[in-house]
């Protein structure tokens, strides 16, 4: 996993390091103007935050532990040597540092010209789950198999795409919403039944018995989030022995416990919520300062699995071929155990057994 928490110190001459500073906006990083003096407490507050910190006025005790980049100016666009640098001559000063912290394996997160938030919230017509409903195919995402395994009257169930393992599934809810807190009351007690139908079928599948259930709520209408994003609701569920509390130990940020009752107080601000040993028993954080990186729960099961470099990543492992094998492990299951499956899990999977 690429690592939060960064510390960037910017060296040269003060006109040339504002105009680097103001460029660096990025979503996992804090950029503190040439003319601010840093302290210890501003840097840990930022890394409270799970974000990285970009100053030039560093207190010395910090210094050795920064990462050090020189700011200067040639006409050698091209200019090699040793040592970090951006070059003001060259531009595209984001570009070029955001290659000096993916060489440091540092996470800094989508610049803010790549948010939806310069042009209000993300299209309902552009959306692929939208897409899905109303055309049974997955438009962007490529992918025309059929795999939805499970629908209720207001939700569907399917394998997801960037399958890295076997057995992950999406619960989505067929009305657009960017966050399940933003369900009605009985569409939550509808997703409640949903959710143990999933463990219920995953457990005649599969020979394990822990599974991680997440969400990823987008939050104020989809507004700032990545415009490659995908904002229409949908809760995770996984084979994983994560939880809560090893998902607060690993990413050194809180989780605090609510009712799933109170969830619609929440979903103001995008958030991460994690379910409990319960089902009214979940866990959140949806504090608006914190940086949250992409796909960061799908990191920690791809660390939990052994799996190497960025298999995490569904835009670039897709793995169709496990998306394929879930739908046909879950369609084998259901047959073999038909007749003893509980009336509610016969009706919304029976559809899928006849395609």
């Amino acid at each position: 996993m690429q690592k939060t928490r960064n510390l960037f110190v910017l060296n040269g001459k003060n006109s040339y390091l504002d105009l680097v500073l103001t460029n660096l906006q990025f979503k996992g990083l804090t950029v503190f103007p040439s003319s601010v003096q840093l302290t210890m407490q501003d840097v840990l507050n930022e890394f409270h935050n799970n974000k990285s910190v970009v100053c030039s006025n560093l207190p010395k005790e910090l210094e050795a532990d920064a990462i050090k980049i020189n700011v200067i100016t040639s006409n050698n666009i091209n200019l090699n040597g040793n040592g970090n640098f951006i070059n003001v001559v060259a531009g595209d000063f984001s570009k070029q540092f955001k290659a000096i912290a993916d060489a440091y394996g540092c996470d800094i997160g989508d610049h803010k010209s790549d948010s939806s938030g310069l042009n209000g919230a993300p299209s309902i017509a552009d959306c692929p789950y939208c897409v899905y409903i109303n055309s049974n195919e997955l438009g962007t995402f490529d992918l025309k198999i059929h795999r939805t395994v499970y629908r209720s009257k207001n939700f569907f169930m399917m394998p997801t795409l960037g399958e890295f393992i076997k057995g992950y599934l999406l619960i989505i809810p067929n009305e657009h919403v960017t966050s399940i807190s933003e369900l009605s009351p009985d569409l939550k007690q509808e997703f409640l039944e949903v959710l143990d139908d999933a463990v219920t079928i995953l457990k005649l599948t599969y020979p394990v018995q822990d599974f991680l259930v997440w969400e990823n709520g987008t939050g104020n209408g989809g507004i700032g989030k990545a415009k490659s994003s995908v904002v229409h609701s949908h809760v995770h569920i996984a084979p994983s022995k994560l939880n809560a509390f090893e998902i607060q130990k690993l990413s050194g940020f809180p989780l605090h416990k609510i009712s799933f009752n109170d969830l619609s107080l929440y979903g103001k601000h995008s958030y991460l919520l994690v379910k409990g040993v319960n089902n009214d028993e979940w866990w959140i954080n949806d504090n608006p300062n914190l940086y949250i990186p992409r796909q960061y729960v799908r990191q920690l099961i791809a660390d939990e699995y052994g799996l190497s470099s960025d298999t995490w990543n569904w835009r670039t492992h897709p793995f169709k071929n496990l998306i394929q094998a879930t739908c046909k492990d879950i369609q084998n299951a259901l047959i073999r155990n038909w007749d003893s499956l509980p009336s509610r899990i016969k009706e919304n999977t029976k559809d899928y057994l006849c395609y």
